[in-house]
């Protein structure tokens, strides 16, 4: 009895340590192609624009004058939703 205890007590504890090191490997990405450089500065600029646009703006990226300001923005960038999806932009 104590024995299994004991033998499922260090397989848990080896899964665990397994699992954290696993977690904390460095993740491997591909590097940015130049579209999706370019669309991240297209955010970072509308971002900017829109919040000094819209200064009452409290951090809700679904304020309707600062969403509408931000879409117009990367529109006029020729930023596409679907990269806006693939990096995750607001």
């Amino acid at each position: 009895m104590l024995r299994a205890l004991l033998l499922n007590g260090s397989l848990l504890l080896c899964l665990c340590l397994g699992a954290g090191l696993y977690g904390c490997a460095v993740q491997e990405r591909p590097p940015l192609s130049f579209d999706d450089q370019q669309a991240l500065a297209a955010d970072r600029q509308c971002r900017a624009d829109a919040t000094q646009m819209n200064n009452e703006w409290r951090g809700n990226t679904s304020y309707f004058p600062w969403r509408s300001y931000y879409d117009m923005c990367m529109r006029r960038f020729e930023v596409t939703d679907e990269q806006m999806r693939r990096l995750h932009l607001p």
